[in-house]
């Protein structure tokens, strides 16, 4: 499937070069193994925290933490935030959730 994507000069230089020093036969080639990539890691990403993010953007619906909720025993989560973030403020959280 063709997809056209607008990217930044400095990118596709970025391309380019990689593709000069024999990293990818092609641009395309380049791109594509960056979104099987992306794709993947969201694939073995945790649930919970792919929810958090969702609710946090005001993200409602399939995969928020609401539908979650319907699935996880609610104080579990509310117990698993607290220790795995106790100290930490809400931006700390989403920074590191999104790693």
């Amino acid at each position: 499937m063709l997809i056209q994507v607008r990217m930044p000069p400095r990118l596709v230089q970025q391309l380019d070069r990689m593709t000069e020093e024999g990293l990818y036969t092609s641009r395309s080639e380049a791109i594509l193994d960056s979104v099987r990539r992306l794709v993947l890691g969201y694939v073995r990403s945790d649930r919970f925290k792919r929810a958090l993010i969702r609710s946090f953007l005001r993200k409602g619906g399939r995969g928020s933490i609401d539908n979650l909720a319907r699935e996880v025993d609610p104080d579990a989560i509310a117990v698993a935030i607290k220790e795995a973030y106790a100290d930490k403020s809400v931006d700390e959280i989403i920074s590191e959730v999104r790693r």
